[in-house]
């Protein structure tokens, strides 16, 4: 039981950082695509952190560098 939810929590935080830094890229890509011409359907923001980020950037912070 206890390994099924390291899995989960796991394959939580590895779509979280990949939707997070390519999510839109992907989605624009795909509607483009299906569209014919260039769309855009989602703005990239400017700076945005996955839940994986913050957990090394914390880390880092902790250790001193």
């Amino acid at each position: 039981m206890l390994r099924c939810l390291v899995y989960l929590a796991a394959v939580f935080l590895i779509v979280d950082h990949l939707y997070t830094h390519y999510g839109p890229e992907i989605i624009n890509r795909a509607a483009s695509t299906f569209m014919g011409r260039e769309i855009t359907v989602v703005e990239k923001p400017t700076h945005r952190e996955s839940v994986l980020d913050r957990i090394v950037k914390k880390v880092r912070e902790f250790l001193g560098r």
